[in-house]
């Protein structure tokens, strides 16, 4: 008997994209809907998704690691919510965060409303997912699937933030406004979890027998060569876009941090606007400018 996967791209990259998810909520770029799935990190989605685990995405700057879960989500149609994690972030703002002014003004006013009111709290994005009722921007049609949620950038956050979220991760629920124990509605699959880190900060053993460990390498030549394949389409420069991988593979040794698979389609996007080809000499200024770190001069033609 074969592996029964849950998550197949093969099968689910013909399945439309919802309308008014382009790009999906919570991204910022249309990149993040366009994703070479390797078998190791399809096999690492399908053990999280299996074992209920987080999926702890590994790696450095430009690897992919943020924009693996919305695409899972997008793929699979799951609803989909992100968090980017900051050295201000708190554990319970990754499940749900106080109103304090709205309350403080409202007592003031003589308009307190009852303790636990929703007029005082906001739900996060790990609320949402076990619960698609408090998600009032969420889609209707999507408020009976499953959802994927992205915490991004875990090791920016005090360690205490990480280790703070095991239990709800584990059991799906924890305590909300007004001491209220939130868990999973009814008929809401378990969400899965997705955690990137660029290792920064050392997270904790216990955090880490907790997830499934998936680490991602920086981007090579190939891989370059195929993203921009699907993602430039009918206006595909092959010549050009061989010369630019080559110059970003080169760079990404000769400098740090290496530029990433967003800024290599940016100058492929960038080049085409401006009518460059291999055979203009101003698109190796073009492609310093948007890649390189300072290391040569953009206005070097040679």
């Amino acid at each position: 008997m074969g592996l029964i996967k849950l998550f197949d791209p093969a099968e689910e990259t013909y399945r439309p994209t919802p309308a008014g998810r382009t790009p999906a909520r919570g991204t910022g770029r249309l990149d993040d809907q366009v994703y070479l799935f390797d078998h190791r990190t399809v096999l690492a989605v399908n053990v999280a998704l299996a074992s209920g685990r987080p999926l702890l995405v590994l790696g450095p700057p430009g690897s992919g690691k943020s924009a693996l879960a919305p695409n899972v989500a997008r793929l699979m149609r799951f609803r989909y919510y992100a968090e980017v994690v900051t050295a201000r972030t708190e554990p319970h703002d990754l499940l749900w965060r106080e109103e304090a002014f709205r309350q403080l003004n409202d007592a003031t006013q003589g308009l307190l409303q009852a303790p636990g009111s929703r007029a005082y709290f906001r739900p996060g994005p790990l609320w949402k997912a076990l619960d698609p009722a408090v998600d009032e921007e969420g889609l209707p049609t999507f408020r009976d699937r499953p959802a994927v949620v992205l915490i991004d950038e875990i090791d920016k956050a005090d360690p205490d933030v990480p280790d703070a979220l095991l239990d709800p991760l584990n059991n799906l629920r924890f305590v909300g406004p007004d001491r209220h124990t939130v868990t999973a509605a009814e008929g809401t699959g378990a969400p899965l979890v997705v955690i990137t880190s660029n290792e920064e900060r050392e997270l904790s053993a216990a955090f880490l027998r907790r997830c499934i460990l998936l680490r991602l390498d920086a981007p090579d030549r190939e891989h370059l060569l195929k993203v921009a394949r699907l993602h430039m389409g009918d206006d595909y420069d092959e010549a050009l876009t061989v010369e630019l991988a080559d110059m970003f593979e080169h760079e990404s040794v000769a400098s740090r941090p290496a530029a990433s698979t967003a800024e290599f389609l940016d100058t492929l996007r960038a080049c085409h606007q401006m009518g460059l080809t291999v055979e203009s000499p101003e698109w190796r200024a073009v492609a310093d400018l948007a890649m390189t770190k300072g290391s040569s001069d953009p206005f070097s033609y040679t």
